[in-house]
């Protein structure tokens, strides 16, 4: 989509950044260097929810970061709150989001700086459509977060995720192998890393911990097929994503291209891919 990319282009263009910089007090490199990767997250939470009709509908984006994808969502007339508690390895997005949120002209913007276990309908209302890129696994508490979510989901309402899924011994921020089945335990294996904010962010969440809550809550759900084979090829396209990865799964996807056995990966069940994304609603 032209005018998406056009959108996202704006957003590391020297008056945006300049901008950001003085209003939000952090220096312009280190915004660059968070906008490359939230930029590229727009394209992933648009292809999340483009099967979703979205016309005459409210949506939710928990952990909305610096508000790109909401920001976008409203340019094409759709009734978009934010949810971002700015914790949890990201400090200083809420003001950096604020100057963002100024410089894209929507400053009215409807943000919740709380956590979605605190979402509450009666104060907050409901949402038709509740949705997060790369987020629940950054949620200390993931459980009542759901349920939070869940107690805000309208009725034929739908919720819509794409996260890391640790059932897969890899983690993609760092571009690191975890322990197999008890990835918790890898905190020993990294000791530097481990001490890192955003590592002591991770709950290591997991297909199967995903398919648990769908079922203990009554949920219908779905998860995409397909997405670790898109994965590999988004190495190649995204330089930002790229530089995530270590040289070991680099050396893997030049292997896989050049064998021309990447798109056998779209083969593989969900339950061993990451990362996953999912939809999950009320049977009834």
């Amino acid at each position: 989509m032209a005018a998406l990319d056009d959108f996202v282009n704006d957003l590391t263009s020297p008056a945006c950044l300049a901008f950001c910089a003085e209003r939000s007090q952090i220096p312009a490199g280190a915004i660059k260097k968070r906008l490359d990767d939230y930029a590229a997250e727009v394209h992933v939470g648009a292809r999340l929810l483009r099967t979703i009709p979205l016309e005459g509908r409210r949506v939710l984006e928990v952990g909305a970061g610096l508000g790109l994808l909401s920001v976008w969502l409203k340019r094409q007339g759709v009734s978009v709150t934010l949810l971002e508690p700015g914790a949890g390895g990201f400090s200083e997005n809420y003001r950096l989001m604020s100057a963002m949120l100024e410089w894209l002209g929507a400053s009215d913007a409807t943000v919740l700086p709380i956590g979605a276990e605190e979402l509450d309908p009666n104060r907050h209302g409901t949402f038709d459509v509740i949705c997060s890129v790369n987020v629940l696994e950054h949620i200390p508490r993931l459980e009542p977060a759901l349920e939070g979510m869940l107690g805000v989901l309208a009725t034929g309402g739908v919720m819509r995720h794409t996260c890391a899924n640790y059932m897969v011994p890899y983690e993609p921020h760092y571009g690191v192998p975890l322990v197999p089945i008890k990835p918790s335990w890898s905190a020993s294996l990294y000791p530097s890393l481990a001490r890192q904010e955003l590592w002591q962010s991770f709950n290591f969440v997991t297909y199967d911990r995903v398919a648990r809550f769908c079922r203990a809550h009554g949920l219908t759900y779905r998860f995409d097929g397909g997405l670790m084979a898109d994965a590999f090829k988004r190495i190649d396209e995204d330089p930002a994503f790229r530089r995530r990865h270590g040289r070991a799964v680099r050396s893997v996807q030049r292997l896989l291209s050049a064998s021309r056995l990447l798109s056998l990966l779209a083969l593989v069940p969900p339950r061993w891919a990451t990362p996953m994304a999912f939809s999950c609603w009320r049977s009834d």
